[in-house]
C-alpha cells in the first residue's frame, strides 16, 4: 500500500485520520504543523521510497497548509496532496479554500467534516 505523510495540528483528526488510513493497509507518517511535516517530507524525498501522498490541514501553527503545499510542490511536483480544512470558524469561505488549494498544487480538496468514505476515497483516487 502506500506511504502517507499526515499534516494535522488537532490531535483527535490525526488519530481518526491514521486510523482509516491504517485500516486500509497504509503506512502513514504524522506531522504536528507545516513546518514539521515540509521538514519530514524534505527527509522522505531523499529516501529510496518516498511518501506517495501528502494530506495536510490548511490552518495550522506555524506554519499553514498553503505554504506547505508550496514548499512540498518545490520539493517533488509529482507527489499527490490532498488539502483538507475546517476553516477555523464561522468565516470559513468553501470556494476560497477549493479554489488556493487546488491553485497551489492540491490534487484533492475536503472540506471537514468528511466521511470516512469520502477520505478514503480522495486517498484511491490519488493512488490511481
Amino acid at each position: 500500500m502506500a506511504k502517507i505523510l499526515l499534516i494535522e495540528d488537532e490531535e483527535m483528526v490525526r488519530y481518526s485520520l491514521r486510523c482509516a488510513l491504517e485500516s486500509k493497509g497504509h503506512e502513514v507518517l504524522e506531522a504536528t504543523d507545516g513546518e514539521d511535516g515540509v521538514n519530514q517530507f524534505r527527509d522522505l524525498a531523499a529516501d529510496p521510497e518516498p511518501a506517495d501522498i501528502v494530506i495536510t490541514d490548511i490552518l495550522m501553527p506555524k506554519k499553514h497548509g498553503y505554504d506547505a503545499i508550496s514548499e512540498i510542490r518545490d520539493i517533488s511536483p509529482d507527489t499527490k496532496i490532498i488539502a483538507i480544512s475546517g476553516g477555523g470558524g464561522g468565516n470559513f469561505d468553501q470556494k476560497s479554500f477549493s479554489d488556493m488549494s487546488n491553485y497551489l498544487g492540491a490534487d484533492k480538496v475536503l472540506a471537514k467534516p468528511f466521511s470516512p468514505e469520502d477520505f478514503i476515497l480522495a486517498v484511491n483516487d490519488c493512488l490511481s
